[in-house]
C-alpha cells in the first residue's frame, strides 16, 4: 500500500485538536463519488492523500481510506446520506437493537459494540457499520502490517452516526483481539445525529475516554436533534422510583385517596410517552425495514426493542454560530441543509473552535 513495513510509533495524542478536525471535514467534503455540489464543498485536504474508495454496500453505504504520510497516520472517511431512497431509509429505519447479537444485511454477522447486551442502537446505522465492517478491517490490517499504528475514523451527518457505531465495533475488536491492541484509533465524528439510547452513551463515552472521541455539531443545525427520541419510565435505571410507584404507594404513609391520585397521576403520565414509543418501533422500525426489502435489499429485520430513547454519544462540541456566520447563513434559509452542509461547518469551525 506504498508503505514500508517498518513499525512507527504512535502520533496521534487526545484531545480535541481544531486543525485535525477541519482536515477530517476537507475529506468528509471531497468524497471521490461525485454526489457532492461544489456549492457545498470545501477546500481540498491539505495533508492526506486518498488511498481507496470503497465500492457501495449495505443500505447504499461508502467509506475511503486516506493517509498522512508525513505524520504516519491512516483516516477511515464514512460517507454521508446520498440522494438514494436506500440511503434515506436507512436514517429513517430508527428502531433499536441490542448492542449485541445477529444481523442480517447480505450476509450474517455477530456484532458486539459494548459489553452491556441492554445497551440499544439505531438498526439502520447498525446494519451499515456491518455491511462495511469486513472491508474496512482488511484495509486496517493492511496498514498495521504496513508499520502505521494511528487512525483517525470520521464522518459528516449519517457517516457521523455511522462512524460512532464503528467506534465502539472497532474497540470491541481490539478487546476480543481480532484488532491489535497497539493501533490508536481517535473519532471526529460531525454534525452526527444520535445513534443510541443512554446506556450506549454511556458505555460508548467510557470506552473513548480521555479525548479520543468527539462530536462536532453547528447549534443552528438540526440533524443532531434527530432521531425522534421519546423517554419513558421504563429507560431509567432499574433503581428508579417511577417503575417502583405502585410498590412505594402501598408502605407510604398517606390516605387511600392520594394513594389512588398518585397511581392515576403516574398512569396519565407514562401512557401517552409508552404509546409514542410504540408508534416510533412500528413505523420507524418495522415499516421502513420492509420498504428496504421492496427496494431490493437483503435484509432480515431483528426482533426490534421496544425503545427511543435516543441519545448523542461521545463528547460534545458545540459552535455557537452568530453575526458573521449569519450573514453568509441565513436563520431562516430555505435549504433545509444550510446549516448541516461541510460549508456551513467550515466557516463557523475557522472562528468558533
Amino acid at each position: 500500500m506504498m508503505l514500508s513495513g517498518v513499525t512507527i510509533s504512535a502520533q496521534l495524542v487526545s484531545g480535541f485538536q481544531k486543525e485535525e478536525y477541519l482536515e477530517c471535514l476537507r475529506i468528509a467534503s471531497h468524497f471521490k463519488d461525485g454526489q457532492i455540489e461544489d456549492k457545498y464543498k470545501c477546500d481540498e485536504p491539505k495533508e492526506y492523500v486518498r488511498l481507496y474508495e470503497s465500492p457501495s454496500m449495505g443500505f447504499d453505504n461508502k467509506w475511503e481510506l486516506w493517509e498522512n504520510k508525513e505524520k504516519k497516520v491512516f483516516l477511515v472517511s464514512i460517507r454521508g446520506s446520498v440522494p438514494t431512497m436506500t440511503s434515506w431509509l436507512a436514517n429513517f429505519h430508527a428502531g433499536m437493537l441490542p448492542s449485541q447479537g445477529k444481523y442480517h444485511i447480505g450476509e450474517d454477522y455477530e456484532y458486539r459494540l459494548c459489553d452491556d447486551p441492554k445497551a440499544l442502537v439505531h438498526a439502520g446505522w447498525l446494519g451499515s457499520v456491518l455491511a462495511l465492517s469486513k472491508d474496512i478491517e482488511s484495509k486496517i490490517d493492511s496498514c498495521y502490517k504496513s508499520g502505521l499504528r494511528d487512525c483517525i475514523l470520521t464522518g459528516h451527518s449519517q457517516g457521523g452516526a455511522i462512524c460512532s457505531l464503528l467506534t465502539a465495533y472497532v474497540l470491541q475488536k481490539q478487546k476480543s483481539g481480532a484488532i491489535p491492541t497497539d493501533l490508536r484509533f481517535k473519532t471526529y465524528c460531525s454534525a452526527a445525529p444520535k445513534p443510541g439510547d443512554y446506556l450506549f452513551a454511556m458505555h460508548y463515552e467510557r470506552m473513548t475516554r480521555g479525548g479520543w472521541a468527539f462530536n462536532v455539531i453547528n447549534a443552528d443545525d438540526w440533524v443532531p436533534e434527530t432521531p425522534l427520541s421519546v423517554q419513558t419510565p421504563d429507560d431509567f435505571n432499574e433503581t428508579n422510583p417511577f417503575s417502583r410507584v405502585d410498590d412505594m404507594v402501598k408502605t407510604a404513609d398517606m390516605k387511600g385517596t392520594d394513594r389512588i391520585k398518585v397511581k392515576m397521576l403516574m398512569r396519565i403520565l407514562r401512557k401517552p410517552t409508552r404509546k409514542s414509543e410504540e408508534k416510533l418501533t412500528k413505523y420507524l422500525g418495522y415499516t421502513m425495514s420492509d420498504m428496504l426489502r421492496d427496494l431490493g435489499v437483503d435484509y432480515s429485520t431483528p426482533e426490534l426493542e421496544k425503545c427511543a430513547n435516543f441519545q448523542r454519544v461521545g463528547t460534545t462540541i458545540v459552535m455557537m454560530p452568530d453575526e458573521v456566520y449569519h450573514k453568509k447563513h441565513e436563520r431562516n434559509a430555505e435549504d433545509l441543509f444550510e446549516h448541516h452542509m461541510f460549508v456551513a461547518y467550515m466557516d463557523l469551525a475557522v472562528r468558533d473552535l
